[in-house]
């Protein structure tokens, strides 16, 4: 598993990560068994939204399961683990298909992002953005989670997110859709 001790860099630093998480798992899987090096752990999270009836962009926010081991009854995007020999947006659109059952289109990377799996590890990660039908149903995984709601940046501060990163990251997205309007 690949993971880094916390360190604040500046965006330059994170866009270099991403640009090396993103050659790292392109790497020839088998040479990498061979000589027996660390396999890297990479997340990726779908940050779904769509436009309400009166056109303000929402986010689908998701309650994750009070039996969850990291974080339990606090709100999120979809997102997982990347599997080996797969893409980070293939990846994305997986995570939203098996917690959601929803497909989406305009996939974009919105920026990086770090997990704190526990109190000294972080395992890095890429966000991308994608949009649905106003109309789109929610069928979520029960064994991850157990509420979803589709959130306006009015409404954000209600919610309990996992970090203030990834409360950063989805005003940044609200904000971006907000003006295209």
């Amino acid at each position: 598993m690949f993971a880094k001790k916390r360190e604040h860099g500046s965006i330059i630093a994170k866009i270099f990560i991403g640009i090396l998480l993103f050659v790292l798992c392109r790497t020839n899987v088998e040479g990498v068994r061979e000589e027996k090096i660390n396999k890297i752990e990479v997340f990726v999270s779908a940050y779904c939204y769509r436009l309400n009836r009166a056109r303000v962009p929402e986010i689908l926010l998701l309650k994750r399961a009070p039996s969850r081991k990291l974080y339990p009854d606090l709100w999120e995007c979809c997102g997982g683990s990347v599997r080996s020999n797969e893409s980070f947006e293939s990846a994305a659109q997986r995570q939203l298909l098996e917690e959601t059952g929803m497909t989406a289109t305009k996939w974009k990377v919105l920026e990086c992002f770090e997990v704190r799996v526990d109190p000294d590890t972080f395992v890095p990660g890429l966000i991308f953005t994608c949009r649905v039908d106003q109309n789109t149903t929610v069928k979520l995984d029960p064994r991850e989670h157990v509420d979803f709601r589709w959130v306006t940046l009015n409404d954000l501060e209600n919610f309990q997110l996992i970090s203030k990163q990834m409360r950063h990251s989805i005003v940044k997205l609200l904000m971006i859709q907000g003006k295209k309007l």
